[in-house]
């Protein structure tokens, strides 16, 4: 599965992609060397990008993976209250397109060649994902915090004639058995969530060695000058790996443009195979 952005005006070079994607070989930190030399590439890019270096270029450690946590529960995440509302009125504007993203037309094609049957959709929206699951053979269950998303999918799924799960649930508790899925797929929802407990609840519904695509903003910067922070990269990754899951692939971008909203973001794309 290719991760890497095609088109637009804030894709990245050739030269960017080149030395920022790597291949889908996972990435190996066993040794000391293999993590020294893989916080040097962090620190390489932090150089490029923002002009700056660390002052440390170890790597964190598992002692350190439980202040990360600690920090990430003082991060602000939306309340099922502040979703609902944002569907009070007309639907938003995720909410209006049916067309599948092309992210979730290519995690169909690597579930298929893997064989994995059963995909869970953490913040389902108006189900257009989902629905292109269910079509393209998958057994789907699709939850949004947002009783009103799901009311709007179930109509979208009912009009595209496919079966599909829906359920009201928080990807912070999800109401689900331990590895109950092939697969778990999420855009652009779980950087509203606390990530210190909605990324350990993915892995717990993932069977072993199932798959996780994982697409959140690393941080947000408004056009008034506001920004927020949820993870940096280099402390998302060790999070992963301290949780369980080999980074299969991987990316990262920081828009250059506000968009229409007054937004832009660090973007943070990452397909996750569970290790245990």
């Amino acid at each position: 599965m290719n991760l890497l952005p095609t088109g637009g005006a804030s894709a990245p070079s050739s030269e960017e992609l080149g030395a920022r994607a790597p291949s889908l070989k996972a990435l190996d930190m066993t040794t000391e060397e293999q993590k020294t030399a893989h916080w040097k590439r962090i620190d390489r890019r932090r150089l490029g990008w923002w002009g700056v270096v660390s002052k440390k270029i170890k790597p964190l450690y598992e002692a350190e993976v439980e202040a990360i946590l600690k920090a990430l529960k003082n991060v602000k995440a939306l309340s099922p209250r502040d979703w609902e509302e944002a569907y009070s009125e007309d639907p938003p504007h995720w909410a209006v397109d049916l067309t599948p993203s092309l992210f979730a037309q290519e995690f169909a094609e690597e579930l298929a060649s893997r064989k994995l049957k059963s995909v869970l959709e953490i913040g389902c929206g108006n189900g257009r994902d989902s629905i292109f699951f269910a079509r393209s053979g998958l057994e789907v269950t699709a939850i949004d915090v947002a009783p009103s998303a799901i009311k709007l999918a179930k109509e979208n799924a009912k009009e595209a004639e496919v079966d599909i799960d829906f359920s009201v649930a928080n990807a912070e508790k999800l109401p689900f058995k331990d590895g109950q899925f092939g697969a778990v797929f999420t855009l652009s929802v779980l950087h509203a969530t606390k990530l210190a407990k909605s990324l350990p609840e993915v892995n717990r519904v993932l069977k072993k060695d199932g798959l996780a695509f994982v697409y959140l903003y690393g941080d947000t910067e408004f056009a008034g000058g506001k920004r927020e922070e949820v993870i940096a990269v280099d402390k998302y990754l060790e999070l992963l790996k301290a949780l369980g899951f080999t980074v299969l692939d991987f990316y990262d971008e920081q828009e250059k443009d506000f968009d229409e909203f007054g937004e832009k973001h660090l973007i943070i794309v990452s397909l996750l195979q569970k290790e245990t």
